[in-house]
């Protein structure tokens, strides 16, 4: 895999290549972004700027807001509280840093799931999910889907045409589907038109075997390990193609009221196959991840692999929409990345395609689940020691963008990778260790 480069660049690490209102103008966006996932409302307003000054010193020119404050934005049904994310958009524009705004669908307010309580996930065990945490939402519901395009409706209609909102991410980190009858019902239909007749089901499922024929629809579960391997298959299917209307449903109220320029993702999660990523990407203007390493260090074998399936999804350069600020806190063993770790790990990120990288997160928060993640500035508001360390790449980033942009990834090597296949190869493996993963 080569990067095409100018010969100015020929002094960087190793080859890179990248493949990209009444209010004033919109500032051009650098070949190469560095960000931080960026919490105001956390924090007292008179705070912001302390922390947007850090920003500024460190060369990060973007943020990422608003994807986890729903209750924030919307404290009480139909009551839109947005002027508070407009002061926080101003003020980063003021430090000339550009502003992501996410989508608050990953993480419901109370009132909604008391409210609705339809809304909330059944769990595989048949139990509804809780509020207290983050998706537990059931992403097929009707009323959640119409409540989360309301809320990115008033969201894009605020900023849809600001100058210094550079793009949108959906939602966060897709990952749990849900169980109930409701959903079971939507399964069955889409067995029901993708099939047409049951007598045609049972002969692709082979459902003789074992006594497993079906007389009504309505028979049919939903399977998610044990089951005949055609059900299992389609019930993989109809999740991505569930994700992939759930997204729409938010992206389409986006792009009403959004400028073109104004680009939309989502943040995948590299290997992680609960869905089909390609599925799930077509509607995007680009492809994302969150690339963290966890316990260990960076393997450029492993990590660059995620790089490359991430740029495949839609074969074009992507963002790592979050990555690892030298530690974690959710691993078993939460060491820190060694000193100069995170510099080369970005660089990695960028070889491969990216044209944008952001810590998660900016500053620890007060409590919360996430306290001792790794961060650029603690609690108390001071840099942490890897500050210095992103402060640098800042700076190489700002040197290195004139000359990469419009540069995309040339790849020497391709590794024919198929979710159908992977899935079947997992439901019934001749060796328990065997890992196709681990055999690219």
């Amino acid at each position: 895999m080569l990067r095409r480069i100018l010969p100015a660049i020929a002094f960087l690490l190793c080859p890179f290549v990248f493949a990209q209102s009444a209010l004033p103008p919109a500032p051009r966006k650098p070949a190469l972004l560095l960000g931080a996932a960026w919490y105001p409302e956390q924090w007292p307003e008179s705070r912001w700027d302390a922390d947007l000054q850090l920003m500024e010193a460190a060369h990060i020119n973007f943020v990422r807001v608003g994807e986890f404050a729903w209750s924030t934005l919307e404290p009480s049904e139909g009551n839109y509280q947005l002027d508070w994310l407009e002061h926080a958009v101003r003020a980063a524009e003021k430090h000339h840093i550009a502003v992501v705004i996410g989508t608050p669908s990953a993480a419901p307010p109370a009132w909604l799931t008391t409210k609705y309580p339809q809304t909330v996930r059944t769990m595989e065990n048949g139990r509804k999910d809780a509020h207290g945490n983050r998706q537990q939402f059931d992403w097929s519901d009707p009323k959640y889907r119409e409540l989360a395009r309301t809320i990115a409706s008033r969201m894009a209609e605020r900023f849809g045409h600001d100058p210094n909102v550079i793009g949108w991410q959906i939602d966060n980190e897709y990952g749990e589907e849900s169980y109930g009858e409701a959903t079971r019902t939507q399964f069955q239909d889409w067995l029901h038109a993708k099939y047409k007749t049951l007598d045609n089901l049972n002969t692709r499922w082979t459902t003789s075997y074992w006594s497993e024929t079906y007389q009504d629809w309505r028979q049919i579960p939903i399977e998610e390990a044990e089951g005949n391997p055609g059900l299992l298959l389609n019930w993989k299917q109809f999740v991505s193609d569930t994700w992939r209307s759930y997204q729409k449903n938010q992206l389409d109220a986006i792009r009403a009221h959004a400028d073109k320029r104004q680009t939309i993702t989502t943040n995948m999660m590299g290997w992680f196959d609960a869905y089909d990523h390609y599925t799930v990407s077509q509607d995007l203007d680009f492809a994302s991840w969150d690339d963290y390493v966890g316990t260990g260090q960076l393997d450029i074998v492993h990590n660059g692999a995620a790089h490359d399936l991430t740029r495949g999804f839609l074969r074009k350069n992507f963002w790592v929409m979050e990555t690892q600020p030298g530690s974690v806190n959710w691993s078993p063993d939460n060491n820190a990345l060694n000193k100069g770790e995170v510099r080369a790990m970005a660089w990695h990120d960028v070889g491969h395609g990216a044209e944008a990288v952001e810590y998660w997160q900016w500053r620890s928060a007060l409590n919360g689940q996430e306290q001792y993640h790794g961060v650029l500035v603690g609690a108390d508001g001071s840099p942490v020691p890897l500050y210095d360390e992103v402060k640098q790449l800042g700076a190489e980033f700002e040197k290195a963008a004139p000359v990469l942009a419009g540069t995309t990834v040339e790849s020497q090597v391709a590794v024919l990778q198929d979710y159908n296949s992977r899935w079947a190869i997992n439901w019934q493996r001749h060796n328990k260790a065997f890992d196709p993963l681990t055999r690219c």
